[in-house]
């Protein structure tokens, strides 16, 4: 166990919730900051209002204190590098807000950081021994029990050993071995000269390094693009697909398969080498981190293509294409002379620029000034205005402004965009109205949308061929979506998300052949049982029970209050198809499709249902059981004594209110 997961068993602990009043976790890295480092400890704390990356220290240290209002906190400050004992101490002073009690937690791999910032001793972590390590190693290596059908692969041991017993250099280097049985393999592996290098200088950076060199060319370079993002960064799964596929790092040998797909396997890919961590499944996104560690081999081996920028008086290499600033506190004549460095950038990342001399007459600037970019990412920016000239990026790809509140309104330029395959607006809930022309963005392929509309009419979203990813998220005033959705032949996702005024679905919708997952949630008004004011037939006569276009594989419902029995429309064409199924807050859901027989379905989740009674009729295929909060089909599903539980029993893992009855508990009955 590492020091920053060792730091998180305490933190998330129970004891330690109950003895806090507040807990902060602040990833520090090597950028010792004092506003950035303060700004997230309130954020972590969930207090301030207003714009914080504008305001100075001593405002934010007024903000700090309140958020702290005298509680007894525990603030984790996690991979500290600063040994700059007056920074430390000017850092400590600011949290000097806090009771009697309050504790703060240093995780650092320096010895003069322990030195500095302890008045306690330092706890130092001792490595693993030989027969943990040697456990931990063979849960990555093999599939459980694998192993013993190599007893010839002496390697083991050795290679082992020379992990030292760090956990993250096992697994890893278990990773990077999984599914080679090759005696020959493992002998090159072991016999590395990168080995040699860590036993002199004694340095995890060198070993890990040789997990990157084993990479195909195509994961090396996705992997170092991912140092365009600071440490820490929680990466969502379709973003850093869409940012690879943006710069065209996406390669396949089979013709037709979509870059989107591609994406998947390289993620799965570095996830099953264990490059990514902390990751968290979600139903329709997956988030995760990458290590610190490998997170410098990302900077080193990027470093001529890629940097992040702290401060405009920064050294950049000259043949720099892509560049992520971090700061932009500084004078308009530095940021003159910054740009003045840079070349020809194909991406350029100002998360979180705020009011200045550098917010929107820099970035126009920018937009005139790097006119090949092909990724350009303004999220989280308190712009009001988006420049036409924009329109003149003929060659960008993906488009982030998400999470920019005081947008208003976005050029009609913007749909002049016809390389444009990504365009990010979540969380831009004051735009009054979409551009009129962006039924031309004909290489859109990923829309994530908020507007403050009554309905998404007259934009020709219903032309944008290419889209296979449609998400309409934050409507708060949307009450119906537009017509023609059935005219969208490539769209393959669509997200409809806390629009709570939303009334009805278009009646189009069941006649999108290609979608295959499909999310509903908190939406208070809508009601699934009606299209366009078209209320589902009663009489289900032959002609209407015909197959509807899509054949979804997900479906996931949540928080529909009107929502008492799924109807037909929206399963019917998905009984032999659909794999996952979650619904959860649907507070009148009576029943849930008793009459289908969903021969595919291998995942069904529900929480918060209580009035539920039923399932499905028949699950052959059914491998994980969810259920949570909804007594009534809790009761039905009890082991060998409920109703439901022959319709259940062959599941591999079902979980009853927390309760987890696993396959050794389990009459299982294989799938014929």
């Amino acid at each position: 166990m590492g020091k920053t997961a060792l730091a998180k068993l305490v933190f998330n602990d129970e004891a330690v919730d109950a003895h806090f009043e507040l807990k902060l976790w602040v990833c520090v890295s090597d950028d010792f900051d004092l506003k950035r480092l303060v700004v997230k400890a309130i954020k972590a704390g969930k207090g301030g209002d207003g714009d914080l990356g504008s305001m100075y220290l001593e405002q934010l240290q007024k903000v700090l204190r309140d958020c702290l209002n005298a509680k007894k906190y525990l603030l984790v400050l996690d991979d500290v590098w600063n040994e700059d004992n007056r920074k430390w101490m000017e850092l400590k002073q600011l949290f000097a807000g806090g009771a009697v009690g309050s504790k703060i937690v240093v995780t650092t791999r320096s010895n003069q950081v322990a030195k500095i910032s302890g008045t306690i001793s330092p706890h130092h972590l001792e490595a693993l021994p030989y027969d943990k390590s040697l456990s931990l190693f063979l849960k990555f290596a093999f599939k459980k029990g694998e192993e013993k059908q190599h007893p010839n692969l002496e390697e083991i041991g050795e290679i082992v050993m020379k992990c030292k017993g760090v956990p993250l250099v096992l697994k890893t280097f278990g990773s990077l071995l999984f599914s080679k049985t090759s005696e020959q393999e493992w002998k090159v592996f072991k016999d590395s000269e990168t080995w040699e290098l860590m036993e002199k200088e004694n340095q995890t950076f060198s070993i890990l390094k040789l997990t990157y060199d084993q990479l195909s060319p195509q994961l090396k370079q996705c992997f170092a693009y991912c140092s365009l993002y600071p440490k820490d960064t929680d990466f969502i799964s379709f973003g850093l697909i869409q940012f690879w596929m943006a710069h065209g790092l996406l390669e396949s040998s089979h013709k037709n398969e979509n870059p989107e797909d591609i994406g998947k396997r390289y993620l799965n890919d570095l996830l099953s080498r264990s490059f990514f961590q902390d990751y968290d499944l979600a139903f329709f996104f997956d988030a995760f981190k990458i290590h610190d560690l490998l997170h410098d081999i990302a900077l080193s081996v990027a470093k001529n293509e890629c940097c992040i920028v702290n401060t405009f008086e920064q050294n950049i290499a000259p043949g720099i294409r892509h560049v992520c600033l971090t700061n932009s506190d500084s004078s308009e004549e530095n940021a003159s002379k910054f740009l003045g460095k840079l070349g020809h950038l194909r991406t350029l990342r100002l998360p979180n620029l705020r009011n200045g001399p550098t917010s929107e007459s820099f970035i126009e600037t920018c937009l005139k000034r790097f006119q090949h970019l092909r990724m350009l990412d303004l999220s989280g920016s308190t712009l009001e205005v988006l420049p036409r000239w924009i329109g003149n990026l003929k060659h960008l790809r993906f488009l982030d402004i998400s999470n920019c509140p005081n947008i208003k309104k976005l050029p009609n330029s913007i749909c002049k965009l016809q390389n444009l395959q990504t365009l990010f607006l979540y969380g831009c809930d004051q735009i009054e109205e979409l551009p009129k022309d962006m039924r031309y963005m004909i290489s859109l392929r990923f829309l994530l949308l908020a507007t403050k509309q009554r309905d998404l009419h007259g934009h020709g979203l219903q032309h944008l061929k290419s889209l296979r990813v449609l998400a309409i998220y934050g409507c708060e005033n949307l009450e119906y979506l537009f017509d023609g959705i059935q005219k969208l032949t490539s769209l393959h996702t669509l997200w409809i998300v806390d629009c709570k005024k939303l009334v009805s679905l278009p009646h189009g919708l069941k006649y999108v052949a290609a979608l295959q997952s499909l999310v509903i949630g908190v939406c208070e008004k809508l009601d699934l049982s009606t299209a366009q004011g078209l209320k589902e037939k009663e009489d289900y006569n032959e002609d209407y029970l015909v197959d509807t276009g899509f054949s979804l594989q997900s479906l996931y419902i949540a928080d529909l209050p009107k929502l008492k029995a799924l109807p037909q429309w929206l399963l019917r064409g998905s009984a032999n198809t659909l794999k996952n199924l979650t619904i959860t807050g649907c507070e009148n859901l009576t029943t849930l499709a008793e009459w289908h027989i969903l021969t595919s379905l291998e995942k069904l989740e529900i929480k918060c249902c209580p009035k539920l009674s039923t399932l499905p009729k028949t699950m052959k295929r059914l491998k994980q059981l969810k259920i949570e909060d909804c007594t009534l089909v809790s009761q039905r599903c009890q082991q060998e004594i409920g109703e439901g539980w022959p319709k259940v029993a062959h599941a591999s893992r079902i979980v009853l209110d927390g309760n987890t009855i696993t396959a050794p508990e389990l009459l299982i009955n294989p799938t014929p």
